[in-house]
């Protein structure tokens, strides 16, 4: 029953955003599972923001990662553990490079 407990206290809320682009984008992140996911991002506008939410222990790997081809747009990712930025990164008009957010979550 302790051991239980112990495991519930090392879960963490983990959201990983994107937001700022004004065209398609593509992301890559890694999910509850440890998969990488790949998807396409279709904005309407660049106040959209994609999210994707899971519940993760402390010590687990998080990952995000995008990129854009319009360079009139930009791209902003983010991971949110508990309702804080843990890491974040910004692009603006650069369709060359991955934008890449990642870590462990700290205990």
């Amino acid at each position: 029953m302790l051991f239980q407990a112990c495991a519930k206290q090392q879960e963490v809320s983990v959201t990983y955003e994107a937001s700022q682009a004004i065209s398609a984008f593509s992301v890559s992140y890694q999910n509850e599972h440890g998969l990488l996911v790949d998807t396409i991002i279709n904005p309407q506008s660049k106040e959209d923001v994609w999210r994707y939410m899971m519940f993760l222990s402390k010590g687990d790997i998080v990952y995000l990662s995008g990129k854009y081809d319009d360079v009139n747009s930009g791209l902003k990712l983010s991971i949110v553990i508990d309702g804080k930025v843990f890491k974040e990164q910004y692009s603006l008009g650069d369709t060359v490079n991955y934008l890449t957010v990642s870590g462990t979550i700290p205990y």
